[in-house]
């Protein structure tokens, strides 16, 4: 990511992270805080946590009834294949917007790059161990934080506690959301990030 950053020649950057973007988000906000004018995270979580909580959220669901042996492969980081990888993601996609579209689903599971190796290395090895609470306190980037009320997989409680361990951290919540609330409430979301980053980095400057 830095080298990215140099690569740009910029000097400094908004870092924005969502999901497991998140992760690497503030990973980076942490690692190089001289480099990071200001932080936009989004539906994401400062440890492994949650994915109890979204094992319960998807087997209670009342919209769609989960295959657990997807579920667990993909979870888990023990899919098969491309092909695999594509089947699974379609079996956990549905739960992902507030407002159930079908067509919407469909349109996604054939638009997404699939790379089964690389989603079974993130889910298997890297997010396991994962935890950055002792260390979020670091960050010194004016800290946006924004996430779906509906969200099932990283719910709000997560989102809570980055803003609590981040000092100064600002926490939106989209109330007609799931996982995505800048495709969701895109109008309210860009609303909402360019007030924060006028008042973060331009005014700064």
């Amino acid at each position: 990511m830095d080298a990215l950053r140099e690569w740009a020649g910029a000097e400094k950057i908004v870092m924005a992270g969502g999901s497991y973007g998140g992760f690497i988000a503030q990973e980076y906000a942490i690692r190089y805080p001289e480099r990071v004018s200001a932080l936009v995270l989004r539906d994401t979580a400062p440890d492994s946590v949650a994915q109890g909580k979204a094992t319960e959220n998807a087997f209670s669901s009342s919209r769609v009834t989960i295959d657990r042996e997807k579920f667990e492969r993909i979870m888990q980081g023990r899919v098969r294949d491309d092909a695999d990888l594509r089947d699974c993601w379609a079996e956990i996609l549905p739960l992902y917007d507030h407002e159930l579209d079908w067509d919407v689903v469909r349109q996604r599971v054939e638009n997404t790059p699939y790379r089964y190796a690389t989603h079974n290395f993130a889910f298997s090895v890297n997010q396991p161990g994962f935890d950055i609470k002792p260390r979020l306190p670091s960050i010194t980037a004016p800290t946006l934080v924004t996430v779906g009320r509906h969200d099932w997989i990283v719910p709000v409680e997560c989102s809570e506690t980055i803003a609590a361990l981040i000092p100064g951290a600002e926490l939106v919540v989209f109330e007609n959301s799931g996982h995505s609330p800048q495709i969701e409430e895109a109008e309210e979301f860009q609303s909402v990030v360019r007030a924060f980053l006028t008042k973060a980095v331009l005014s700064a400057a």
